[in-house]
């Protein structure tokens, strides 16, 4: 009987902190930030592209701003990748990363791990067109100083330009980044911290996807 009871208590404790969780980050990620945000007419075009569950920045190559296949050496991919135009750069728990190149792949015990918050975090940086026909993206036209602020804060999450583990094709990889992957900070909140750092609208704590998209 106690045991009963104790079970119950930890089921009902599992629920609560879920609801809770899905609850404040539903509210926050609902309120606005930079919602004063206005597109610059000719300005940088910038992308946030969805999978459904993890968003990515998709960016030009090259910009006055930045020339990315300087930070990350397209010498270093399997393939060429120099033809390509953009960059999508994502951020995420190694491990997870590694061991789930489709939602099929989906393994619990590892996104457990990964929400320890105590496993590497890495940079998943992909040399690709711009945003497809098929992808859940926003895209918005901005200043030269907020794509600055952006560049500068991606930049900041890098440790190394050497990869730390080969990707899922020929024309993507992984780089080792600041930070660990936790509840709290998700790809998603990582993603949304960035869109804050240059000016541009977003929630005030984004862990879904779709609360990274609904703002622009």
């Amino acid at each position: 009987m106690r045991a009963g009871c104790w079970l119950l208590r930890v089921v009902k404790t599992i629920f609560g902190a879920v609801f809770l969780y899905a609850g404040a980050a539903l509210v926050l990620g609902y309120l606005p930030i930079n919602r004063n945000f206005a597109e610059t007419p000719g300005g940088v075009l910038i992308a946030v592209c969805s999978n459904g569950v993890h968003t990515d920045f998709v960016l030009p190559v090259r910009s006055e701003e930045v020339d990315w296949s300087a930070i990350f050496p397209p010498a270093q991919y399997p393939a060429d990748v120099t033809r390509f135009d953009h960059i999508g750069i994502g951020w995420g728990d190694l491990d997870f990363y590694k061991s789930t190149p489709r939602w099929a792949d989906f393994d619990s015990g590892i996104a457990l791990r990964a929400l320890t918050g105590l496993g590497p975090a890495a940079l998943h940086v992909q040399y690709r067109p711009g945003p497809g026909p098929n992808e859940d993206c926003r895209q918005a036209e901005i200043s030269i100083p907020q794509y600055r602020a952006l560049v500068n804060y991606i930049a900041a999450t890098t440790t190394s330009p050497v990869p730390v583990a080969s990707g899922y094709g020929a024309t993507d990889l992984f780089f080792p980044a600041q930070g660990r992957f936790s509840l709290i900070k998700s790809c998603n909140v990582w993603v949304g911290q960035g869109l804050k750092a240059a000016g541009l609208p977003t929630g005030l704590w984004t862990p879904f996807s779709f609360q990274v998209l609904s703002h622009l």
